[in-house]
């Protein structure tokens, strides 16, 4: 007998792509962590098998997160600092939270997560 994986299905305030930002995303991931579609999606919390993390949805932010988390200057916009840092199709998928929106910039509240 042979079982598939499904696929996750992730709702974010915000999804980071190099296009810019997306509002409201669902973004549906394989296994592995990549992305296979993003579709804006503006209640969530309605559709079966959604998980919402709070925060921006990074999908290839550098594999040891943490620490490239914590190398992020603070005063700078995550729009201005992330696309030297990510590594597309090599990192791994994260949620940063505790950010301010209206500035896109990090909050002394803000964490990340691997998701």
């Amino acid at each position: 007998m042979s079982f598939s994986v499904p696929h996750r299905r992730i709702a974010s305030n915000l999804l980071w792509t190099p296009q810019g930002i997306v509002r409201r995303p669902l973004v549906e991931l394989d296994p592995c962590g990549r992305v296979l579609s993003v579709v804006s999606c503006p209640d969530p919390d309605r559709l079966p098998f959604v998980e919402f993390r709070s925060g921006l949805f990074v999908p290839d932010f550098p594999a040891d997160f943490r620490a490239a988390f914590a190398a992020l200057p603070p005063r700078l916009p995550l729009s201005e600092s992330l696309p030297a840092l990510l590594t597309p199709g090599r990192g791994v998928p994260v949620v940063i939270s505790g950010i301010d929106y209206d500035t896109l910039r990090l909050t002394p509240a803000a964490r990340i997560e691997r998701v």
